[in-house]
């Protein structure tokens, strides 16, 4: 009976471990499952399938909300709201892509866009002016004067961005758009 007992217990732990043991195989990665949902959201854009793209780009954006991809995440929805028509709430995309990466120079171009859509550029000129705890607000002030028609002022304050963080990895990207802007005024 003793010897009963004993093989019974054996064989229920070593039976209890493998299963342990394969339950730990099939691991729910949030990361990979957002980039995904992106993927998808990709390929419901191409398609014209808003409604879905939207949908994806929202669970992309739930299983990885706090990382450097999110922004992509963030942009991808952005640009999605602004082919819908609705640029107020693209408008909180691209606020949210800049916070999520900063050092990313087309969620300006895309921020400024939607703010001249809605009329804000004055505004936010005023708001990013006053904002100078923070050095990147200067790309925000010299894209608005620039989308404002003031070229020259606005290239004047991203060249002097330019001076004064010439180490960031988005100043490389700020001066290509100088001399693009540069070239297109002569």
């Amino acid at each position: 009976m003793k010897k009963f007992f004993s093989l019974v217990v054996f064989f229920t732990v070593f039976f209890l471990n493998i299963g342990a043991v394969e339950l730990n195989k099939f691991k729910i990665d949030a990361e990979k499952n957002a980039s995904l949902h992106n993927n998808q959201g990709v390929n419901c854009l191409k398609e014209r399938y808003y409604y879905g793209a939207i949908k994806e780009f929202e669970m992309a954006i739930q299983l990885n909300p706090n990382t450097q991809a999110t922004a992509v995440y963030y942009d991808n929805l952005g640009r999605t709201y602004v082919i819908i028509g609705y640029p107020n709430k693209a408008q909180i995309c691209f606020e949210r892509a800049v916070i999520q990466n900063p050092l990313n120079f087309d969620y300006y171009l895309s921020l400024v866009s939607v703010y001249k859509k809605r009329g804000l550029l004055d505004f936010k000129l005023r708001e990013y002016k006053l904002k100078k705890d923070n050095p990147l607000n200067k790309i925000m002030v010299g894209l608005l004067y620039i989308e404002k028609g003031e070229v020259s002022t606005g290239i004047t304050v991203l060249d002097n961005f330019c001076h004064d963080e010439p180490d960031l990895l988005i100043t490389k990207a700020v001066r290509a758009y100088i001399k693009q802007k540069a070239i297109k005024k002569k």
